[in-house]
């Protein structure tokens, strides 16, 4: 058999399925002598699969020795577009999962803010309406004090759920700080016999950002809240403060406490302490023994 003239620099592209078969045939059956160039082979097969791809080949014919097998090259081209198929559908599927965990990550947002916000302030009136009751006779000018700061508190939770139903973040209210929420939530749970110091650093408030005000903020009404609920405490202490170039948030009370090692039973409120410090790049730390009271410590920062 001749041997292959010198390859074309373009190979024309097969019209069909017998002058396509043919040529691959000539190919196949070339001696060793005869053998085309790696390029005529490569440049040849391209146009084949052009020609495969643009649906003008229906089969393939393949000479191995004395016998020919046919493949049929729509397979080919069907498998390709399962292919194609495939990962668009596992791209649309990533894109449904990122969405999907956002929904997630939402819903824990607006689970938290509701709980640490509007039922912490909810709670904070219903003491503070309990302490009025005993005033309204005795001391009416202190009892509708008293009122008068609940409906405050009221009107401040409906902005909170209006922000809930308009998509909006919380935020501290105007003409507010971190210092006079947290002294609000103190007052509430003095009405219900817990007495707390409040020692707060104003260098330190003021240099917070707002999303950071806000998380410390929910964290201390959280342990506020805990200590005069649940832990029968009668007196506590709130420091906020900077130690080792870190900012550090410090409530602790003397009340029953509990075995910290058990966590997981102490309802929402301290597993949402822990998630919001993270969530500002912080470390929250729990520490209770019963009958030792219960300390919550949030640090800021990465320290000197």
């Amino acid at each position: 058999m001749k041997a292959s003239p010198t390859p074309k620099k373009h190979a024309p592209r097969p019209q069909g399925r017998e002058q396509a078969g043919e040529r691959l045939r000539k190919i196949a059956a070339s001696n060793v002598e005869g053998v085309p160039s790696r390029r005529e082979l490569t440049v040849e097969a391209e146009a084949t699969l052009e020609a495969i791809r643009a649906g003008q080949i229906d089969a393939l014919v393949v000479q191995r020795g004395d016998s020919e097998e046919l493949y049929a090259l729509r397979s080919f081209v069907e498998i390709e577009q399962t292919q194609a198929a495939l990962r668009k559908s596992g791209l649309q599927r990533k894109r449904t999962l990122a969405q999907l965990e956002a929904l997630v990550e939402e819903r824990e947002r607006l689970l938290q803010d509701m709980h640490d916000g509007c039922l912490q302030s909810i709670y904070a009136v219903g003491l503070n309406l309990e302490a009025c009751l005993s005033l309204i006779e005795s001391n009416p000018k202190d009892a509708r004090q008293i009122v008068s700061a609940a409906t405050a508190s009221l009107n401040l939770v409906i902005q909170e759920l209006r922000s809930f139903i308009t998509g909006h973040r919380l935020q501290i209210g105007a003409g507010r700080n971190l210092r006079t929420e947290i002294e609000a939530a103190v007052r509430a749970a003095g009405n219900r016999g817990v007495k707390f110091s409040v020692e707060i650093d104003d260098i330190v408030m003021g240099a917070l950002t707002s999303e950071q005000a806000l998380h410390l903020l929910q964290i201390a009404r959280e342990g506020i809240s805990n200590s005069a609920r649940h832990a029968k405490a009668r007196c506590g202490r709130i420091s906020l403060t900077k130690q080792d170039g870190k900012v550090r948030l410090e409530l602790s009370d003397d009340g029953t406490g509990f075995l910290a090692e058990r966590l997981d039973g102490q309802g929402l409120g301290l597993h949402h302490i822990v998630a919001r410090a993270r969530k500002i790049g912080g470390v929250a730390r729990v520490t209770s023994r019963p009958n030792e009271g219960t300390r919550i410590v949030v640090e800021l920062g990465k320290g000197r």
